[in-house]
């Protein structure tokens, strides 16, 4: 069972709402005989804001559509605030397309759902919500918003409905970079200071360890890692998980002792490895341009790409790894440049070869 667990609360939290309990036990659910999710076992305390990442088809949204009621699971219980089957109640969803009627209009809808929900001022929260997501276009016909604000939309409404436990299946994906950042951050305060229990899949594994308390990574509808984002973030051993949370390179190396050593540098390791050779598995961030003069590889670069911050480049060295190095955007090359590289003083991941 992954159980995520809130921390103590403080004193000062004694009047925040309470959202609901998620337990999940030996879920099962197939479609046409093909297995979606195979035995996944989720404990969520309530208030945690738990991320879902992995790959095309890991079984997230299917787990969400299980949570939401918009599915039954075929085996296991799904369990909300101590009920299962017909009995749970219904939590409210948003996901990347959410199904409109026809006709309403963009803030109508939002004041609707707060009434229903027995909001005091309906009408100055939906002005609330709608500022807090960025929907400016309040006097359109909902099925007449682009993606993007249909987004937003759907975001404030489920607000305005005073959910207790919310499940989030991409429901930011259709905004632009910059605005989808402002708002994911605006949404993350309000969730927390509400104490809404929220189960957030996203396609963005950034934008997952950015919001989660837990994060959990799914393949072949399995949970295969969970943690805090830097605990899974740090699993760069397991190919599973570390490929999920972005590129790592494997390179070359021999352990002896309580370090390995790589391109003539010797570092230390991050856990215990039997001596002889190994693979070094790092990330694009602790692989360093050096100068020609310094312990190293030398390398040719394949291709470079600018991504603001920082530009990833990725190399190959003259023993044939192919590397992922991040490094300043002024530290400019070019593809089929002859640079040299090294690994930063950091503890080491090591695998056994094959």
């Amino acid at each position: 069972m992954v159980a995520v667990t809130a921390l103590d609360p403080s004193p000062g939290d004694a009047s925040r709402p309470t959202g609901w309990t998620i337990v999940l036990e030996g879920v099962r659910r197939e479609r046409s005989g093909v297995v979606i999710l195979d035995g996944v076992d989720l404990d969520v305390t309530a208030g945690r804001i738990v991320g879902l990442v992995g790959p095309s088809g890991c079984g997230a949204s299917t787990l969400l559509r299980l949570v939401s009621g918009a599915e039954r699971p075929d085996a296991g219980t799904v369990t909300i605030e101590g009920r299962a089957g017909p009995a749970a109640p219904r939590v409210a969803e948003v996901r990347d397309r959410t199904p409109v009627a026809r006709f309403g209009r963009t803030r109508a809808a939002i004041v609707a759902a707060g009434r229903h929900a027995g909001v005091i001022d309906p009408d100055a929260e939906a002005d609330r919500l709608c500022e807090l997501v960025g929907l400016t276009t309040g006097h359109k016909s909902v099925h007449r918003l682009s993606h993007g604000d249909r987004q937003r939309w759907a975001l404030a409404r489920a607000l305005a409905s005073r959910p207790r436990a919310l499940v989030l299946d991409d429901a930011l994906a259709a905004l632009h970079t910059s605005a989808r950042a402002a708002t994911r951050d605006r949404l993350v305060r309000e969730l927390r200071e509400r104490g809404v229990t929220t189960l957030w899949a996203t396609r963005d594994t950034a934008e997952g360890a950015a919001v989660a308390d837990q994060l959990i990574v799914m393949d072949a509808g399995r949970v295969v890692a969970a943690g805090t984002p830097d605990e899974v973030y740090a699993r760069v051993g397991d190919a599973a998980v570390a490929e999920v949370l972005g590129p790592v390179s494997a390179v070359p190396g021999i352990v002896e002792g309580v370090v390995v050593e790589v391109w003539g540098q010797e570092l230390p390791l991050a856990a215990a490895a039997h001596d002889g050779h190994c693979e070094v598995v790092v990330r694009p961030e602790n692989v360093l341009l050096v100068g020609p003069d310094a312990p190293g590889v030398d390398a040719v670069v394949e291709e470079t790409i600018f991504l603001g911050s920082v530009r990833r480049s990725t190399v190959r060295t003259s023993d044939g790894s192919r590397v992922v190095v991040e490094h300043a955007p002024d530290q400019r090359v070019d593809d089929r440049d002859a640079v040299r590289i090294a690994l930063a003083a950091v503890p080491a991941t090591v695998r056994p070869l094959g």
